[in-house]
């Protein structure tokens, strides 16, 4: 394990990596610094909170509760974010080293993960100058000790949801879908969670022996993750590790249009980067949460129904086209219609819309009122915002590796991408400012909706006027997307 260890450590120095981007990694560097001392300060700030608003309670057993929403926040972030340690097992499969040592080293590896380093910034503050100052000695042991290996659960349990769930997108769906709506009724304190974690927490603490509990399910996530990647130990044997093929045949059926839908829809859900932001689209739906706290500001509405039925849109429309910047050339050289092909991605953000309108309407047991202005909102970006995007993404001209993650990735990212961010939100909020100047500003939701009406029975001639101006630069787009990155 030692010499495994070695070889990677020398692996990592000896790549170019670190001389060619010695710019991102001082970046990267000063990014991980400013959260540990934002973890830091949100430990610090946490004990002068809890000592000012919860003064009559036991302040360990409150900063207890509160983790529970922490723990759940830092499993989604490393299902997102986290990427798996891994090595080059090919080399050592024709050498006289364990299958076994090789499945082990990932799993130890990732102890001295960032993300497992991170939690205790923002714990030991309080842990020092609370916990230790005013509970026994045992106590805060055995409380210190389960906070960090609820961190290793999360660590390990990381390990069987990439490996398992992702070649599920279903599942992960319901994962999300399961976790959003526990933590909905834990914060609208219908059925709350974090007290009972509280209490759990705060029971092994006053009963040291009972510490061998969560040691417990540490192992067995270990040995969870373990299971999960000896049956993924060679890809072609794994379930599931075929390429998708196939799915989408039913929209053949629709033509031209409907055939080229279907490779996009195949394009999204075999690459790693498109793939990421579809499940990061998904989590942001949970935004609505602070979004719809106040029903009487307009703007907030605005924004939650212009923002959760078009987050997907949004997220993966900024990059059109530069999706397809490796293979941009051949729908030059083949003979397909200009028009059939923005038609499939318009139908694209439209069914992306109607999607994302469904997955909000949960949020009907806040407000009524939500249904209505997420509708309204649903038809402004399938005839507004769909349009608008589609004009301003015949600008981009950088090609986008597909394999590669998107946390901290910022290739295909230029100006536009932000620039084209003011007029998508910006229009919205000048006609609700229009309205408020007349004195009719309870009229700008529905006024929306009408506009995005009109947008979607004119769509065809609005579309017809994009595929004009996708004409007109279609041969730069394709010189740019043939320039390496």
């Amino acid at each position: 394990m030692h010499q495994l260890l070695t070889h990677q450590r020398k692996e990592k120095l000896r790549s170019p990596f670190w001389t060619k981007n010695i710019l991102l990694n001082i970046l990267l560097g000063f990014v991980g610094f400013w959260l540990f001392i934002m973890a830091l300060s949100a430990g610090l700030a946490a004990i002068r909170i809890i000592a000012e608003f919860y003064s009559d309670l036991d302040a360990t057993e409150v900063f207890t509760g509160l983790l529970f929403y922490f723990f759940v926040f830092d499993l989604i972030s490393r299902f997102l974010i986290q990427k798996l340690p891994a090595m080059s097992i090919q080399p050592y499969r024709t050498l006289p080293v364990s299958r076994m040592k090789l499945l082990h080293y990932p799993l130890i590896r990732s102890v001295f993960s960032f993300f497992n380093l991170l939690p205790f910034f923002l714990i030991m503050p309080f842990f020092i100058m609370v916990v230790c100052a005013g509970k026994p000695a045992f106590f805060s042991l055995a409380w210190i000790i389960t906070l960090v290996c609820f961190i290793g659960v999360n660590n390990f349990l990381n390990f069987s949801i990439k490996k398992y769930f992702i070649k599920k997108p279903v599942l992960i769906l319901l994962l999300f879908f399961i976790t959003g709506t526990l933590l909905f009724l834990d914060l609208q304190e219908i059925f709350q969670f974090s007290p009972w974690f509280a209490k759990f927490t705060m029971y092994i603490a006053g009963n040291p022996p009972l510490v061998i509990l969560p040691v417990s399910m540490v192992i067995l996530a270990y040995r969870l993750a373990y299971s999960t990647m000896k049956k993924n130990y060679y890809p072609e044997e794994a379930p599931g590790s075929r390429t998708i093929t196939g799915g989408f045949s039913f929209l053949s059926r629709y033509g031209e249009t409907g055939e080229l839908l279907g490779i996009e829809l195949k394009m999204i859900l075999r690459n790693k980067r498109p793939r990421s932001v579809m499940i990061f689209s998904l989590i942001f739906l949970g935004y609505g949460l602070l979004l719809y706290d106040d029903l009487d500001n307009i703007i907030k509405l605005l924004m939650g129904g212009f923002l959760l039925t078009f987050a997907f849109a949004l997220n993966y429309g900024q990059f059109l086209f530069s999706w397809e910047g490796t293979y941009f050339d051949s729908y030059l050289a083949n003979k397909i219609s200009a028009y059939h092909y923005i038609r499939s991605k318009y139908l694209f953000f439209a069914a992306a819309g109607i999607i994302g309108f469904l997955l909000t309407l949960p949020y009907i047991l806040i407000s009524p009122k939500i249904f209505f202005v997420n509708l309204s909102m649903l038809l402004y970006n399938a005839g507004v915002s769909s349009i608008l995007l589609l004009f301003l993404c015949t600008n981009n001209s950088t090609s986008i590796d597909l394999g590669k993650s998107q946390f901290m990735n910022y290739q295909g990212t230029g100006a536009i991408q932000f620039l084209m961010i003011i007029p998508l939100i910006g229009i919205p909020i000048g006609i609700h400012i229009i309205f408020l100047i007349l004195g009719i500003r309870h009229y700008t939701i529905p006024g929306l909706g009408i506009l995005g009406l009109i947008g979607i029975i004119f769509s065809r001639y609005l579309l017809q006027m994009v595929v004009n101006l996708f004409l007109s630069r279609k041969y730069t787009m394709a010189s740019g997307f043939r320039k390496i990155n």
